[in-house]
């Protein structure tokens, strides 16, 4: 009985049955062998108890009784007691065997379930786990007792309410010596770029925007687990190409500094490099749409955006619509940029132009000097003025007859002031200056000075006077870029 106690057949091969021997052998290490690889399911647990019981009383009923043997004299330790001392022993050695082994495989189980990221079925098996397991074997019960508390707050983290708390509880657990889920930094990684695409109402913030510092931390912890566990690379490599795509979706200023951060990084692992690679040929478009996203809401946002997009794709398909939208919207003088497809400002005039600050209309311009879009522009212009220039003359003046209210007391002295236009010429093909000049005209002293005064006071005219100009005036101060 003592033999078959210890689950290897022993008793029966000391009743010379070795076929009922091999058979307990066989479905002993069966069983054993379940238990360790499936501790989870109690089944295989309770049958090998019943097993191992079954063997027991098996052999015990099948062993021939004891021959009879005279009576010894009564001494404190008799073969009966003898017998009974070494039956608590062993089953006393058993049951510690028992719970070695149990405790052994139920937290190697709990471990490898934890290393998977089933946290769920770690936690399950880990319950049966108790004081009794941690006095047979307590290293082992206390790295169980650390897997459930690992995995408890893993579990935590995976079931928060929202990914900035997911993200920062599984940043907790990261740093615990025993987080042995190696997925847990990608995973890590994917809350943090959720964060950055989560779209709350508020406007883009540029470089200050939540959104690139989530971005920012989602990298690294890419960066640190291609490092750290080389075996998530397929991994790493999935979540920076779903993120990538999802900028498809997001508003396209927020995907245009994003793309900016990416394509400044210097990649050195292909997992990440690769498709951020494969990502350059929509960048342009989405900094040409987030120029446009402004509208007329932020004319000066969408000039300066308009024109770093021209800066950095003067070629791209979009780029015509980019000038379009600078010389339309009156933007192009803050924000000068070149435009490949323009006229070139070479050779014999009249070089057709917009000009900005004053209209053209109104002063006559020749049909040759305008141009109707970008695609006939040679020169942008940038004017500003009139402002009161330099003094021309000083003239004088007698009251005429229409004016009996005044006291004549002599002349009046008036002093005639030019006004000065600044002009600035763009080349529109270079986005350079060709030309940058200040010109004063008018025409002092005219023979009758009109000015307004009062139907019973008349202080004469003023002592300063800005010169009058025609339209030709005007028109001459661009003669210079017409040649």
């Amino acid at each position: 009985m003592l033999g078959n106690a210890t689950l290897l057949g022993v008793g029966y091969l000391l009743l010379r049955r070795p076929r009922l021997a091999a058979l307990a052998l066989a479905v002993s290490a069966g069983l054993l062998t379940l238990t360790a690889l499936y501790p989870a399911f109690l089944v295989w647990r309770f049958l090998l108890v019943a097993w191992w019981l079954t063997l027991v009383i098996h052999t015990w009923r099948t062993a021939p009784p004891a021959p009879r043997e005279p009576p010894e004299p009564r001494s404190r330790w008799n073969p009966l007691w003898r017998r009974r001392v070494l039956l608590a022993a062993c089953l006393l050695l058993v049951a510690f065997g028992w719970l070695r082994f149990d405790t052994w495989t139920v937290v190697h189980y709990a471990e490898d379930a934890h290393a998977a990221g089933e946290c769920d079925r770690a936690v399950d098996s880990l319950w049966s786990i108790g004081p009794i397991h941690g006095a047979a074997y307590g290293s082992a019960a206390e790295r169980g007792e650390a897997e459930r508390t690992a995995c408890e707050r893993l579990l935590t983290a995976l079931d928060a309410g929202d990914a900035a708390t997911a993200a920062t509880k599984l940043g907790a657990y990261l740093e615990r010596p025993d987080a042995r889920w190696d997925g847990a930094g990608p995973k890590r990684a994917e809350f943090l770029l959720d964060v950055a695409m989560q779209n709350d109402g508020e406007e883009f913030r540029g470089d200050d925007d939540p959104a690139l510092a989530a971005t920012e931390a989602a990298f690294t912890q890419l960066s640190d687990t291609l490092q750290d566990t080389p075996g998530q690379s397929g991994r790493v490599r999935a979540v920076t190409e779903s993120f990538i795509a999802s900028l498809a979706e997001t508003p396209p200023c927020k995907a245009k500094a994003i793309d900016n951060w990416m394509l400044d990084q210097d990649w050195q692992n292909p997992e990440l490099a690769e498709p951020v690679a494969s990502e350059a040929d929509r960048v342009p478009g989405r900094m040409f749409d987030c120029a446009e996203s402004f509208g007329v809401t932020d004319p000066d946002a969408a000039g300066a955006a308009y024109q770093a997009y021209l800066k950095a794709y003067p070629e791209h398909e979009s780029a015509a619509d980019a000038a379009e939208a600078l010389l339309s919207d009156e933007q192009y003088c803050e924000h000068p940029a070149a435009y490949p497809g323009a006229p070139a400002y070479k050779g014999d005039g009249p070089h057709a132009m917009q000009t900005f600050g004053i209209d053209a209309a109104q002063y006559g311009f020749p049909d040759s000097w305008q141009a109707d879009g970008a695609a006939e522009t040679v020169l942008v212009t940038c004017v500003e003025g009139p402002e009161r220039g330099s003094r021309q003359e000083t003239c004088y003046y007698s009251a005429g007859a229409d004016q009996p209210l005044v006291t004549q007391q002599g002349n009046a002295e008036v002093d005639f002031f030019a006004s000065e236009f600044s002009v600035t010429a763009y080349s529109l093909r270079t986005g350079k200056p060709v030309n940058d000049y200040s010109e004063e005209i008018g025409d002092p002293c005219p023979p009758v000075l009109e000015y307004e005064s009062s139907t019973y006071l008349d202080l004469g005219p003023p002592s300063d006077y800005d010169s009058d100009y025609s339209d030709a005036d005007v028109r001459g101060i661009f003669d210079r870029l017409m040649d």
